[in-house]
Formats: C-alpha cells, sequence, structure tokens
C-alpha cells in the first residue's frame, strides 16, 4: 500500500483515506473509532495503527526471531519468505543489500552454503538472485540424490532377479538333502521271502 501510494503521489489525507478504504473485519471498527477521536488530525495514522496490532514488545520480538533465523527443516523457499517478512521489522541491521544478502547466506544448511557463499560476493548480486540461485542448488541436489536412490533400487532388483544369485562367496548354495525313499526289494533275495523294507529294522 504504501508503495502504491507513493506512486501516484498521494498526499497525507489521500494516503489515509485509501488506506483506511483497504481495511478489513475489526480493522474497519478500530479505525472508524480512532477517526471518530482525532477528528480532523490524521497525520499519526501509521503510527497508531501499528502501536495498536503491532505494539513495540511485538515488533521486537519478531527482530529477535530474525536474529536466530536459520533453514533448518524448511526449504529455501519456506526459509526465503520468513526471511523477507522477518527482515522489514530490522531495516537498519540490514538497510544495505550485501548485509541482508549475507545474513541471508548464513542461515542456510551447511550442503547450500558452500554453493552459495561464493555466488554471494559477486557485485551485482541482491537479495532475490541469490535466493533463487540457492532454491535452483537445493532442487539440483534433491535431483541427484534421487537419482542415486534410483539407480541403486534397480541395481538391487538386477542382482535379485539374475541366475547368479543362488552363489555366494562363489561357491553355489547348499540345500538340505532329503533321503530317498526305498525302493521295494524283489522276493529271491531273501530266499523267496518277500522283505518289507518299513517293517524291517536292523535291530529286530
Amino acid at each position: 500500500m504504501q508503495r502504491t501510494l507513493r506512486v501516484i503521489k498521494a498526499t497525507v489525507t489521500e494516503s489515509v483515506e485509501l488506506a483506511s478504504y483497504r481495511l478489513r473485519d475489526v480493522a474497519v471498527n478500530w479505525y472508524e473509532s480512532w477517526e471518530l477521536s482525532k477528528g480532523a488530525v490524521r497525520q499519526e495514522f501509521t503510527e497508531a495503527f501499528l502501536h495498536y496490532y503491532l505494539p513495540p514488545e511485538l515488533r521486537r520480538a519478531r527482530v529477535d526471531r530474525f536474529f536466530t533465523l536459520r533453514q533448518g527443516n524448511m526449504s529455501v523457499q519456506e526459509y526465503s519468505l520468513q526471511f523477507n517478512s522477518l527482515a522489514r521489522y530490522a531495516p537498519t541491521i540490514v538497510s544495505k543489500i550485501d548485509d541482508r544478502v549475507h545474513r541471508f547466506v548464513m542461515g542456510l544448511e551447511p550442503h547450500l552454503l558452500d554453493d552459495c557463499m561464493s555466488v554471494s560476493l559477486q557485485p551485482d548480486m541482491d537479495i532475490y538472485r541469490i535466493q533463487a540461485y540457492a532454491q535452483g542448488v537445493e532442487e539440483r541436489k534433491q535431483k541427484q540424490k534421487m537419482d542415486r536412490e534410483h539407480d541403486r533400487a534397480q541395481n538391487k532388483r538386477a542382482r535379485s532377479s539374475s541366475p547368479s544369485s543362488e552363489f555366494q562367496g562363489g561357491q553355489r548354495q547348499q540345500y538340505p538333502r532329503y533321503p530317498a525313499q526305498p525302493s521295494a526289494i524283489s522276493p529271491h533275495q531273501f530266499g523267496g521271502k518277500r522283505f518289507d523294507c518299513f517293517a524291517y529294522s536292523g535291530l529286530g
């Protein structure tokens, strides 16, 4: 809204009118009450609005969050959104573009830090370019990881389906041997008496 008002070169009174028109829900009620209490004096609109909806202690808390912000488990895109949102509460700390770029890069995860650090030193680097570059590096590394996992899975399936898988250490796997069923013996081998191999025992 402030950028829009600067572009159209709105006066202070016009700025308040246009900004209040964009308010919604409970903010409308707050503005109407504030307008009745202030009457024609509207130059303090911004300070009063921030004091009511974003008190100093909350702003300080967000500045502290900006100081300790790290990527952690977030994606680069999520980290960039958090960084840009919280940087607004610390304008003097990251007033220079190179300071803002450096702070963003130092919050990245180690596997992205080395790739982005050298690029961030380029003289024409800005915060949006370094954020886009870091996101590209992250996507490339994720694709490489997925390709490696896919190759390992294919190799594992190929080994399991290969005929040579029954060999271990250059030797064929040993399978248990079961005794063959005894065959019938002809009667003439035992003087004309039929021999029942299932009833006969060596001890009987």
